[in-house]
């Protein structure tokens, strides 16, 4: 999330620029469609928190 913000912000936008709050929608699409809004949250966090151990262990 923090880092679709920093891209958000840093990425030339219209001259009408609106900060936002995070929020699903400024992720990145899942590979697969999941109608269930609880369902898809939860598979958007999943990925998130693999790509999140990846970075760690990168650190390590």
């Amino acid at each position: 999330m923090i880092g679709c913000l920093a891209t958000y912000i840093s990425t030339k936008q219209n001259i009408n620029f609106q900060p936002m709050n995070a929020n699903f929608g400024i992720l990145p699409k899942l590979d697969e469609k999941i109608r269930d809004k609880k369902k898809r949250y939860e598979a958007l966090a999943n990925k998130s928190l693999a790509k999140l151990d990846i970075i760690i262990d990168k650190c390590k």
